[in-house]
């Protein structure tokens, strides 16, 4: 599983986009929440995970378009 994660470019730049903006300060809450809502749209819509691991993600999510309401 971490390998297929780590095969995707997409996924890769996300995270490390996640962790250099955490690290740096540059991200705010609201915003770092803003890009984990990203990684979880493209984990949830790619095929970089088996059918079994989407499971564990929930089939209906109001965070991202309740946050984008705000921003």
């Amino acid at each position: 599983m971490v390998k297929q994660l780590e095969a995707s470019s997409d996924i890769r730049d996300i995270v490390a986009g996640i962790a250099e903006g955490i690290a740096a300060e540059k991200l705010s809450p609201f915003d770092a929440m803003l890009q984990f809502c990203k990684l979880c749209e493209a984990l949830r819509s790619g095929d970089v995970m088996p059918d079994w691991d989407k499971s564990h993600f929930p089939q209906v999510c109001s965070v991202c378009q309740s946050t984008a309401k705000k921003h």
